[in-house]
């Protein structure tokens, strides 16, 4: 039997200098559970420095944790890397790390970059400054992610700044993404009605959220035969029966 899980795949931790400092794991699983999410995508700013504690917190939780990355490119286009395994993620941050220009972050101007455990202990802090692009194109960020047998998601592709459609104006046709996501300002069906050709992807809407409150944005369901990503892979490739809905 199928059954809908609610999911949210763009979540950012007090990893991301952007986001709130009350964005530590226990807090958003504690967050989660209170609205049902049973999916979530936790993907900071070229890192992933918040994934083990992410993982671990889990355990006590009946919440899928997929680990992820939210990829600046150098054309400024913001990419969800998704994996199945902490290791996986583990690699492409290392070929991140690799590309970022070296600088430090200013937490005086951007925010601190904070490393926690799973109930919000800081750890340290990462001095790289995450909040800037990276040497790498859109196309080396896509062969890497399907080298470490990811998933590539353009994030909010409606924005004018930091997406796929607003930096290149497309999305390039020999480009190969598992799924489209739209931000939680507009309508799936504004959405499909503003840009020609979208209905190819599969699409999915999340919160991008930087606080807690972000977070009662719920509008995607995978529906799945049991919870893990084996099931959420067929489900963006409308497999078996599998397949993802926006409730809008």
């Amino acid at each position: 039997m199928l059954l809908e899980y609610p999911a949210d795949f763009h979540i950012h931790t007090c990893l991301s200098p952007c986001a709130s400092d009350e964005m530590t794991p226990i807090n958003i699983l504690n967050m989660a559970k209170v609205m049902g999410t049973k999916i979530l995508g936790i993907c900071d700013h070229n890192s992933a420095g918040n994934i083990n504690a992410m993982l671990n917190m889990a355990q006590d939780y009946d919440i899928l944790v997929i680990p992820g990355i939210e990829v600046q490119s150098i054309e400024e286009v913001h990419l969800l890397c998704l994996f199945e395994s902490e290791d996986q993620v583990f690699k492409l941050q290392e070929y991140i790390y690799s590309a970022l220009p070296p600088v430090n972050n200013n937490p005086r101007l951007f925010g601190h970059q904070w490393l926690v455990d799973g109930i919000g202990n800081i750890l340290g802090e990462e001095n790289r400054m995450l909040l800037t692009s990276t040497f790498l194109t859109v196309d080396e960020i896509a062969q890497k992610v399907h080298e470490l047998q990811g998933l590539l998601i353009p994030a909010h592709v409606d924005k004018k700044h930091f997406s796929i459609i607003g930096q290149l104006g497309f999305i390039p046709e020999n480009l190969k993404v598992d799924a489209v996501e739209f931000s939680k300002t507009t309508t799936k069906a504004n959405f499909e009605a503003t840009f020609d050709n979208i209905n190819e992807y599969t699409l999915i809407t999340s919160s991008d959220a930087h606080c807690l409150e972000d977070m009662v944005y719920q509008k995607t369901f995978f529906l799945l035969k049991s919870l893990n990503f084996k099931e959420i892979v067929m489900a963006l490739k409308g497999l078996e029966g599998r397949k993802v809905l926006i409730k809008d």
